[in-house]
């Protein structure tokens, strides 16, 4: 059953990213704003201090996070991860796209002169993947770098995504960490 779900979600994971890949330019960047938009204007975004978000990888066509922390990084200390060879992430607090760098895979990471930050400090956490279910499961790249995160921290945990992102169902393994909210261009899903 577990072979099954790993070739499942391998298909869902081709399938929704090639989606994303032809998503035209002018339409991704108005439902960016929109859904960016919405998670800033929710009571849990205004109350957190310390918010761990992801920086979009730009061949993978994300929702564009770089849009709040433009806008909130002189306001809210915004923390990026940065991925080790151990498999683990460790996050820093940085204040706009100079304290980043790519990575080897093209992935913008937190510079060393960051500020270290402790994720039980993290008040709420903005997270990316590939596909979603309305009970919060998620699909990601398939490394377990979020899932491993996500069970360090002890706060609400948003998804940004596009709503042809949103499946009726996807395969959840025990190590699977799920969302409490999805925000999409269309809705936004309360899970827990």
């Amino acid at each position: 059953m577990i072979k099954l779900h790993r070739m499942i979600k391998k298909v869902i994971r081709l399938a929704v990213r090639l989606r994303r890949k032809f998503h035209r330019a002018k339409s991704k960047n108005e439902k960016d704003r929109l859904i960016c938009s919405k998670l800033t204007k929710m009571e849990v975004f205004r109350r957190a201090k310390k918010i761990l978000l992801y920086a979009p990888i730009p061949h993978e066509k994300e929702v564009n996070t770089w849009l709040i922390i433009d806008e909130w990084g002189s306001t809210k200390t915004l923390v990026l991860p940065k991925t080790l060879k151990s498999k683990e992430m460790k996050l820093y607090a940085v204040a706009s796209q100079v304290d980043t760098k790519p990575n080897a895979l093209r992935i913008p990471e937190p510079l060393p002169s960051c500020e270290k930050i402790n994720p039980k400090e993290i008040d709420l956490a903005i997270v990316p993947g590939v596909a979603f279910d309305k009970k919060g499961n998620r699909i990601g790249f398939g490394h377990g770098y979020y899932d491993r995160l996500l069970k360090k921290l002890h706060c609400p945990v948003i998804a940004l995504a596009y709503d042809f992102q949103i499946l009726h169902a996807v395969p959840r393994h025990e190590h699977d960490a799920p969302v409490d909210t999805i925000i999409t261009e269309k809705k936004t899903y309360h899970t827990s």
